[in-house]
């Protein structure tokens, strides 16, 4: 039979973690016998979007051209108007390689999947509604999601969780508890060949409670529970022995002290006009926050002289160590080092326990916010070389048993999966990783 090949992002889970996940008896099963990476060197900006382009492309986030989570934008209204539709990657992705090796294939909370025309059973993420959305269902359809796909979110729509701000860290009161009966509702109900999952759990504990809080095992036991589910629906399909199961995550998350508002800072050197109300008037430069790091744009990049006192202004404010940055890299420096690039003019790193707000209102700095998920007790969004890093943990058909690569970066790992297809990425700027695979 066709081998399968299941992909499991879980989100925020780092290397150090991999010692309890062998104690769990449902990873036991794949752990048991499996090929790794130790380190896995993320993007930078070190975020789930751009990571998760990066994982199913293998291509930098300037390539790819998903360099945070959401567009650009200045205001606010009320929605968060994050990358959905997979109209914005710019490159061939691992679902294409897919369709060429005559694969089904399934996404089930991958970012930015909706709407992929090689997919053949689309679940995109959804932790809010857009503008238009009437319903859950509804939402999920406009993404691409087929009747398949809708069969499975209604025979799982009563485990969607109620509240989106923040999430009851239980395993049965979160979205994820809604996306995993859904990957084992398709499993079950048309066997896909190929599927992506996003479990964001993880992430989201770190976030909330730190970045080794003991609460953290509370989504890995989670996850345990939800792949023990997992392994049943493909007994159940009888796929399981022809399944290679690849278990990664994209990120990490380090320790927050602090945030700093990179706005009201550019607002105290004359870039930004506030007006009366507290509402943004006017601006030269704006910062979009990465968590850890910020993307400065100006109004109008092509004027020298705003750019260059815009970047003085920056080095200053690194300078001055106080405010939490330690470098500012022009777009040229963060595209050679990082193959990060966009319409941007300057990226600024942070020092690894500081975060970036984007308000504009004084004071700069403030304590760290608990309604915030990005700006709560842990974060990410760093240079990629800091912190924990990433895993990847194969077993199957396709893995050599026991082989072990002691790093490798995001970039590799669609190649890597593509070869597993009998497929390549020729856009892809990582490596396939040979050392791994039968």
């Amino acid at each position: 039979m066709k081998q399968k090949l299941l992909v499991i992002s879980m989100d925020a889970t780092v290397h150090e973690d991999v010692a309890y996940l062998e104690t769990l008896p449902n990873f036991q099963k794949i752990l048991g016998k499996r090929a790794e990476v130790e380190r896995v060197k993320s993007v930078y900006p070190a975020v789930t979007y751009p990571a998760h382009s990066t994982l199913m492309t293998g291509c930098t986030p300037g390539k790819h051209g998903i360099y945070n989570n959401e567009p650009f934008k200045t205001f606010d209204d009320g929605y968060k108007h994050w990358y959905l539709d997979s109209k914005w990657i710019r490159v061939e992705d691992l679902f294409a390689a897919a369709k060429r090796a005559g694969c089904t294939t399934a996404s089930v909370y991958w970012p930015i999947t909706g709407n992929n025309p090689n997919i053949d059973y689309i679940i995109n993420e959804y932790f809010f509604l857009q503008p238009g959305d009437k319903d859950i269902e509804g939402a999920f359809k406009r993404m691409g999601a087929n009747e398949e796909a809708l069969k499975a979110v209604r025979e799982n729509a009563h485990r969607i969780h109620r509240n989106p701000r923040w999430p009851v860290l239980v395993p049965d009161s979160n979205y994820d508890d809604f996306l995993m009966g859904c990957t084992c509702s398709l499993i079950r109900n048309v066997q896909p060949d190929v599927m992506l999952v996003h479990n964001s759990f993880p992430d989201s504990c770190r976030h909330r409670y730190g970045t080794f809080g003991e609460e953290v095992k509370i989504a890995l036991d989670a996850i345990d529970m939800w792949l023990g589910k997992v392994i049943e629906a493909l007994e159940d399909a009888g796929v399981y022995e022809q399944t290679n199961f690849v278990l990664l995550s994209d990120h990490g998350q380090m320790d927050l002290k602090r945030r700093v508002k990179m706005n009201a800072l550019l607002a105290r050197g004359g870039f930004i006009d506030v007006a009366v109300d507290g509402s943004l008037y006017s601006w030269r430069a704006y910062a979009q926050g990465n968590a850890m790091s910020a993307s400065v744009y100006l109004l109008d990049p092509a004027n020298k002289a705003l750019y260059d006192e815009v970047y003085a202004y920056l080095q200053k404010i690194v300078d001055e160590k106080v405010w939490g940055f330690t470098k500012v890299y022009t777009t040229e420096e963060v595209k050679e080092k990082y193959g990060t690039y966009g319409p941007f003019s300057f990226m600024v790193a942070t020092d690894g326990a500081t975060a970036v707000s984007e308000d504009w209102k004084e004071p700069p700095l403030a304590e760290v916010d608990l309604e915030d998920y990005t700006l709560a007790r842990a974060t990410h969004g760093y240079e990629p070389e800091l912190g924990p890093q990433p895993i990847f943990l194969a077993h199957g058909p396709a893995f050599k048993d026991g082989a072990v690569l002691p790093n490798a970066e995001l970039i590799d790992i669609a190649p890597t999966l593509a070869k597993v297809l009998g497929q390549e990425l020729p856009q892809a700027d990582g490596r396939c990783l040979t050392e791994l695979l039968k």
